[in-house]
């Protein structure tokens, strides 16, 4: 396979790019449509700047991982052409029956356990803890250090702030937003945004 483009050169760059090193993959380059980035140099990988068009990108299959936190954004970018890798860190460890999706990030230290699914396009931050017969919706991002215990549901585009508790059986809705250390006891709805210990509602989706 040739090299792996890494979309997005922010600071989570940074992170897929030793993500996919660590797992044995080459880094062709970075892309990031902030012209002032271009020249940069992310962990021996150069951010390139090119047309906003992205002509040069469909005129042939390329493999690439998308490096961007904001779930929206990420599937807006994941409607362009391409081979989308899955990248896990050699510190992880992810059970033999554990489906994770095209496109997702799998970072140092992460646990998931048997039967888990892992969606499209997600990204299992750096250390969390994903237990038996959990389903991760596409597009969601579980921040470092966050724990689902068994059988929680994560809905697409669901962000799941750094060090949060989700207790078992738990079902956390679309595009809801789990703010970083609550402890969620009771089901979320979609678009909700909870906080706190015990986790409760501070805005609506």
């Amino acid at each position: 396979m040739r090299g792996v483009w890494v979309l997005g050169g922010g600071g989570h760059a940074k992170v897929a790019i030793a993500t996919l090193q660590s797992d044995g993959k080459t880094v062709a380059g970075v892309y990031d449509d902030d012209a002032s980035k271009q020249g940069a140099v992310l962990l021996s990988a150069r951010i390139d700047g090119v047309t906003p068009d992205l002509s040069w990108w469909q005129a042939e299959p390329r493999s690439a991982l998308i490096a961007i936190g904001n779930n929206a954004t990420r599937q807006r970018v994941a409607e362009l052409p391409a081979d989308w890798v899955t990248a896990t860190h050699e510190t992880a460890h992810v059970h033999d029956t554990v489906r994770v999706g095209s496109g997702s990030l799998i970072c140092a230290g992460v646990v998931i356990q048997p039967d888990a699914n892992i969606g499209r396009h997600v990204i299992a931050n750096t250390a969390c803890s994903i237990d038996h017969d959990c389903t991760v919706g596409d597009f969601c991002h579980i921040a470092p250090g966050v724990t689902l215990a068994g059988e929680v549901t994560v809905g697409a585009r669901a962000f799941v702030g750094a060090g949060a508790t989700i207790i078992q059986g738990v079902h956390i809705g679309t595009d809801a937003i789990i703010g970083a250390g609550a402890v969620v006891t009771k089901d979320v709805l979609s678009g909700d945004k909870v906080a706190g210990v015990p986790a409760r509602k501070i805005s609506n989706g």
